[in-house]
């Protein structure tokens, strides 16, 4: 039989838990501004903003910069609002960008691995103490 988990055990877990989950929405927000910037790129470029300066302005090389430019179409005229928004949202409000972000529960799944998560930190998972 299994010893049940000390508050300090079970306050751990959860910690450890939090942070892992904080740290995947984190990257998914680092990769969602990444793909912001490669858009900017794209949209400057297309404006007519020279690619020595895009690349002056986002530390890469030239060379980075024109393919970034080649990788995607331009984005069109009637797009460039709805993606400015979501470039401002990134900027302005990145809590509210990164609470988007963060894990939800709301699929059979997610809401099963949430569950054994949680009997895990309480030590009712299959390898709690």
């Amino acid at each position: 039989m299994k010893q049940p988990r000390t508050e300090d055990q079970e306050n751990l877990a959860a910690y450890t838990w939090m942070l892992a989950q904080h740290r995947a929405a984190l990257a998914q927000q680092l990769a969602d501004v990444e793909d912001y910037v490669r858009q900017a790129v794209r949209v400057a470029s297309q404006y007519g903003v020279k690619q020595t300066d895009l690349a002056t302005l986002t530390g890469r090389s030239a060379g980075r910069i024109s393919q970034i430019i080649a990788e995607a179409p331009p984005v069109p005229g009637d797009r460039l609002r709805e993606t400015r928004e979501r470039w401002c949202e990134a900027l302005d409000a990145p809590g509210a960008h990164l609470e988007r972000l963060s894990k939800r529960f709301s699929t059979p799944e997610s809401s099963e691995m949430w569950k054994a998560n949680y009997e895990l930190v309480h030590g009712k998972g299959p390898d709690g103490i």
